[in-house]
């Protein structure tokens, strides 16, 4: 993550050039430097036999060789070849070690993963490994140093400006890119911090509403009370949640590999057309250039498959290995729980208060370089629930980002399911050796330490399975901050493995998950608090269910599908006979020019299929509608929209089921009134829904007349746009004048789009964007994966963008046009015919003993 942020300092290496069109030709030549010859063969240590490495029209590598050694080996050269800036930047987030590459900007992502003692997290789970596991990742790192040291020369083109020179791999690194999964599907520490302060403003009962846990359940209001002692507007605690939301600034950095949707369904054989199970699965994660996944094909006596992989990963994520396949989306866990510690500070250091006794602080030392300024060291203080995250961030610096320590009589403690002890980077190789349906489930019980929907199936079953260890709370749904002193919200033993949540064949014939809840409501133990919105799980089962001859290409219209089921939800309410004399009565209320323009857009509303095409008008209105209803609703209290608190607000909406889908679809208090946000604060009157309803409406059609002109030029993709950029893109914001200037060259280097998209966060075809912020697409389907075992070769795969990350390659971003395109495209594995034709560019990694291939 975030490689290409090195490019902040390149001005120094660059000298005389000048931030004009010559940089390109400066780019070019770097960058094509580090291209190879697909077919010259290669000579290399490390390996007893040839490997052989095939890539296809889209350079998608195919790897084979006679042993598992061997072939792991040439997916870390292969990897490396394509990703190894990417692979690099990961794993230095991991081990808090990014601003040793970037410099400053990246500092308190460093001081959270050092909080949380990632670097020693991965070096206890990698001592764990079995010892072939061990060795496979040996050899893994063996063929990335490889391709480092053959290239060292022609590093790829961000590393060749900034002079930075990757360390070599070690075989552990890949363990902390699990540990990076881990952090991006656990989502409901943002809440717990955004929580925090929303209740200083607002009180934590009415703050409470801003967080549902769905539509058919209760406000939380119990868990809410769990704060109802402390003195939320305290001045320790407003510099506590104030630096919150910094730090949650900087876990949403940190958790974008894993953002808050995906989907997978499965259909049994008797549903098909032609008689044999379909398994689909669509990954969402952040719009980046280059992608997160790659795609590859993998072949030796020990392992063999087609799929999608993390580079620094050497085994698939999600695939189709000859008998079975599978895929993934997020239980949305709460693998994480903030506790609030009483402190006091005495002669001989900091203690904490717990069940009536102070106990010190355990302290360590923290020493973070970071690239052209002095290191920065930081105590990292914990009590018996984790380390204290303000006591990282509030360390002793020299550095403008990290305040001084000053004393509290608060902490925010971070406990975490890192603590249990599990198998899953094991277990994950192993899922892709499986054989059969009960190999499948044996291997994903010991899949402990990322929170997963897995469905899978063979050719005659499917089955669905919740993955990871979760929390036993002595009291408590770890939905809010929980008081750390009572002791009675502290944490038991593990829960999860072989008791996890499962389902083999269902009499319906279909399984789907869309990051919904797919437990009952209350479930115990604890999964979450923070299932996302329902309505792609329910478009998928309306699609599901609306045939019984589905097919390959019935999973990809699936998949393209860009519906919002939403849409009909609020029409039926709307169209009620209180609703429509409510939206009415507040139409009748406004001035009479205003109350024109919100009549025409009530009644697009009514009439509009919910199908949000990019072409569309009423997409448009809907989706413009949607920004105004939000504003209207909240932003009174909220705002302003560039402050702490509506940031807060934003994190909430993006990561779970939210209060504005929640007040929208007609949430009621206890005494049977609207839920309170309905009524806007800067006025005497109080208002009901309509009245908020009827402005918006009115809004909707003076913003949409602003932005796009006239009614025959409204269209939703002239609102919503697709745009592939590089993390440098992304961090401009928070960077200097100057370096934003600079990464603005490399950013016409090395960017792509905008391009008009479709769909929006309630849809199948997913499209996440800051509801009432702006409308840049951030979530999109990083895959798209449709295995038809009805099929000789049943894998369908593409992913959102090119193979390569490198720019000078015809394979950085030839794969953007087909993703587009919402089409799909087969990846042999079965027939060794077919595999090679399909991968026709051919070359050989050859010991160095071997004079040439055979």
């Amino acid at each position: 993550m975030a490689a290409q942020m090195n490019f902040v300092r390149c001005i120094t290496l660059l000298g005389a050039v000048t931030l004009t069109s010559a940089c390109s030709e400066v780019f070019d030549y770097f960058a094509q430097k580090g291209l190879d010859d697909p077919t010259e063969n290669i000579s290399v240590s490390g390996i007893a036999n040839k490997v052989l490495i095939g890539r296809d029209d889209y350079g998608v590598p195919y790897i084979e060789a006679d042993s598992i050694d061997d072939l792991v080996f040439g997916i870390g050269y292969a990897m490396a070849e394509d990703r190894l800036e990417q692979m690099v930047a990961m794993n230095l987030l991991a081990r808090g070690r990014l601003s040793e590459m970037t410099g400053p900007i990246t500092v308190e992502m460093d001081v959270y993963m050092r909080t949380l003692n990632v670097p020693q997290i991965i070096e206890q789970r990698f001592n764990a490994l079995s010892p072939e596991m061990k060795a496979q990742l040996g050899s893994f790192a063996n063929g990335i140093n490889a391709y480092i040291e053959s290239h060292k020369d022609r590093l790829p083109l961000t590393m060749a400006l900034t002079g930075y020179t990757p360390e070599p791999w070690q075989a552990s690194n890949s363990i902390g890119l699990f540990v990076l999964l881990n952090l991006g599907v656990g989502f409901n520490v943002h809440e717990e911090l955004s929580f925090l302060s929303m209740a200083k403003q607002l009180g934590a009962e009415k703050a409470a509403y801003l967080a549902p846990i769905y539509p058919d359940e209760p406000i939380d209001f119990a868990e809410a009370k769990k704060l109802s002692g402390l003195t939320l507007a305290s001045a320790d605690l407003q510099s506590l949640t104030e630096m919150m939301t910094r730090l949650d600034s900087t876990l949403g950095r940190i958790r974008g590999q894993g953002v808050a949707a995906s989907n997978n369904w499965a259909v049994d054989p008797a549903h098909t057309r032609n008689g044999a199970s379909l398994v689909a699965n669509d990954t969402h994660l952040l719009l980046t250039q280059p992608s997160t996944w790659m795609l590859g094909a993998v072949k030796s006596p020990e392992y063999t498959g087609v799929g999608i992989s993390l580079p620094g990963i050497p085994a698939l994520v999600a695939g189709y290995n000859g008998d079975i396949a599978w895929g993934e989306t997020m239980v949305m866990a709460d693998s994480m729980d903030i506790f609030i510690e009483q402190l006091r500070t005495t002669g001989t250091g900091t203690e904490y208060l717990y069940q009536g006794n102070w106990y010190p602080l355990q302290e360590r030392e923290e020493r973070i370089r970071i690239k052209g300024e002095d290191d920065l060291v930081i105590q990292v203080q914990s009590t018996r629930h984790g380390p204290l995250l303000k006591a990282a961030l509030a360390g002793p610096s020299k550095n403008k980002i990290i305040p001084n320590k000053t004393d509290s009589s608060y902490g925010l403690a971070l406990s975490w399911t890192a603590q249990y002890p599990d198998n899953t980077i094991d277990a994950f190789f192993r899922l892709g050796q499986s054989k059969n349906i009960q190999q499948v489930e044996e291997n994903l019980n010991d899949v402990g330490f990322i929170h997963l929907n897995v469905i899978y199936g063979d050719k005659d079953n499917i089955g669905w399975q919740v993955t990871g260890l979760y929390p036993q709370r002595q009291s408590g749904r770890g939905h809010f901050p929980s008081p750390g002193w009572t002791g009675e919200y502290d944490w038991g033993d593990a829960w999860g493995g072989a008791a996890t949540p499962r389902v083999l064949n269902p009499d319906s014939g279909y399984l789907a998950t869309g990051n919904n809840r797919t437990v009952e409501a209350g479930f115990e133990p604890v999964l979450t608090n923070s299932w996302y919105y329902p309505e792609r799980a329910e478009r998928a089962q309306q699609m599901l269910h609306a045939s019984d001859q589905h097919d390959r290409d019935s999973m990809i219209a699936m998949q393209a599908d860009r519906t919002d089921v939403l849409v009909a939800k609020v029409q039926d309410m709307w169209l009620s006979h209180g609703w429509q004399a409510m939206i009415k009565e507040g139409i009748a209320a406004l001035p009479e020019k205003e109350q024109k323009a919100a009549e025409s857009i009530f009644a697009r509303i009514l009439d509009f299929d919910g199908v949000m095409a990019s072409e569309s008008a009423n997409a448009a209105v809907w989706g413009m509608l949607e920004t105004q209803l939000i504003r209207g609703m909240f932003l009174d209290e909220l705002g302003p929209d560039d402050g702490d608190l509506w940031k807060n607000f934003m994190t909430l909406n993006g990561s779970a089921y939210s209060g504005y889908q929640d007040h929208l679809l007609g949430r009621r208090q206890p005494d049977g009134t609207f839920a309170p946000f309905w009524d806007d604060v800067t006025t005497t009157a109080v208002e009901h829904p309509g009245m908020i309803i009827a402005q918006a409406l009115a809004n909707t059609s003076a913003v949409l007349n602003e932005t796009l002109g006239a009614e025959s030029e409204w269209a939703w993709g002239k609102l919503i746009t697709y745009h592939w950029r590089t993390d440098a893109t992304l961090m401009k914001p928070h960077m200097s004048s100057l370096e934003q200037a600079v990464v603005g060259v490399l950013s016409d280097y090395l960017d792509r789009g905008p391009y008009p998209a479709g769909g929006n966060r309630n849809t199948l075809n997913v499209a996440g964007y800051d509801l009432g912020k702006d409308f840049e697409v951030w979530n999109i389907p990083a895959m798209r994966m449709v295995v038809d075992f009805s099929q000789p070769e049943p894998m369908n795969l593409v992913v959102a963008g090119g193979a390569s990350a490198n720019p000078a390659s015809p394979h950085y971003d030839d794969g953007i046009d087909l993703w587009l395109s919402r089409q799909n495209r087969v990846l042999p594995i079965n027939d060794p015919d077919k595999v090679n034709a399909h991968f026709h560019q051919q070359r050989y990694l050859i010991p160095v003993n071997q004079q040439t291939a055979d």
